[in-house]
């Protein structure tokens, strides 16, 4: 999925949590230093590691959680019925699955060690509006911001939601 698809999609995620009175998790993701990756492998080898990172985080998630890719190296994903502890562990658990296991790009050469740095935001009662939902996308992002500022390779949430 992309931004596109995934930006609506949070919108209902966002109503539904409104009306049920559960809380939601919103992670921004992104590959740490992925544009070395393309610049010393090529862009064959990044779309590689792309499909094996969608693939990857994917399979460790939820039915009902949705992954999208928002921009180059960044994934989105939203947990609905989803609170701060459960939100914690589940980003920790990407991350992990992100670099337990170098990615082969099949040219022979050593496979590629990546990492990720992931923000978290969580939201609930406060409204299901656009707004609220470029909120908390934002919120995230700051969150990602932290973690890549501060050493990457980590879990940063919110402010607010911690």
């Amino acid at each position: 999925f992309n931004r596109r698809y995934a930006l609506p999609h949070l919108k209902r995620v966002a109503q539904e949590s409104a009306r049920n009175g559960s809380p939601f998790a919103v992670m921004v993701l992104d590959l740490d230093r992925f544009k070395k990756i393309n610049d010393t492998f090529g862009h064959a080898a990044g779309d590689t590691v792309l499909r094996e990172i969608a693939r990857r985080l994917k399979s460790n998630i939820r039915s009902a959680d949705l992954i999208a890719r928002i921009g180059g190296e960044e994934f989105l994903v939203i947990l609905p019925d989803t609170d701060l502890a459960t939100a914690r562990v589940a980003a920790e658990r990407l991350r992990k699955v992100t670099c337990s296991t170098p990615i082969d790009i099949g040219d022979g050469r050593a496979p590629i060690h990546v990492t990720a740095s992931i923000g978290v935001s969580v939201g609930g009662n406060d409204g299901a509006g656009s707004t609220q939902v470029e909120r908390m996308v934002d919120r995230a992002d700051q969150a990602l911001l932290g973690a890549k500022s501060t050493g990457r390779n980590q879990v940063i949430i919110e402010r607010t939601a911690a």
